[in-house]
């Protein structure tokens, strides 16, 4: 992923990236652009989430004691009531490690709270950034994440039924994930369009060898 980043044009951006992107190389990488980052912290990163944990299990026993941002949203649609409250912290004396992350200026937990036909079920999230403490934008900015998170879920499912993948071995389904992915922009860029969805568009790039080599950029 550094490598890729390199390639990108992202002065002034903002980067979101999932558990599986947060890396001090990558955060470093990221900057090295003259980009802000918001990563996700997860197990992969075990000794920093523990202390995140640590952290927040003091913050719920006595939040008044400890300063923090705080932004709060509610939104209703279609019977769905979802609630989602923003922590945002800079004590980064409190994280393990922090001078791994290059510029590193807050973390956050963000407490997702769904209730769909009666039934309410509850999510905590982490992030790294270097952004300054900001509870309204990091709200915002997350919640971006996964409405295009959802997006390309949904559209993965479509047209490659990511979700009845059984590859398990050593790293082959990150792989063929990426790979999908990488496939599924192609199609999306295509210069020349056929008709149909990205399904239909798919199934003429396996058997076209003239389509597929226009999409690929070869002609």
């Amino acid at each position: 992923m550094p490598e890729l980043l390199t390639t990108l044009a992202l002065e002034g951006c903002l980067v979101t990236i999932d558990a599986m992107g947060t890396q001090p190389n990558i955060a470093q990488a990221i900057r090295d652009r003259g980009a802000d980052y918001v990563l996700a912290v997860k197990d992969n990163q075990p000794t920093l989430a523990g202390s995140i944990r640590d952290f927040v299990s003091a913050f719920d026993a006595a939040p008044e004691r400890t300063p923090h941002r705080f932004h709060q949203v509610v939104e209703k649609d279609h019977g769905r009531l979802e609630g989602r409250r923003c922590h945002v912290f800079d004590q980064l004396d409190c994280l393990h490690a922090p001078e791994r992350w290059p510029d590193l200026k807050s973390f956050a937990m963000i407490t997702s709270e769904r209730t769909i036909g009666g039934k309410t079920s509850v999510e905590r999230r982490v992030y790294l950034s270097s952004l300054a403490p900001d509870a309204e934008r990091m709200n915002r900015v997350v919640r971006q994440h996964w409405r295009v998170e959802n997006s390309l879920h949904w559209c993965m499912d479509v047209v490659f039924r990511d979700d009845q993948a059984r590859t398990r071995t050593d790293h082959a389904a990150h792989n063929l994930a990426v790979l999908r992915q990488w496939v599924l922009n192609l199609l999306r860029t295509a210069p020349v369009k056929r008709k149909g969805g990205l399904q239909v568009q798919r199934l003429i790039a396996a058997t076209s060898d003239s389509f597929r080599a226009q999409i690929l950029g070869l002609v």
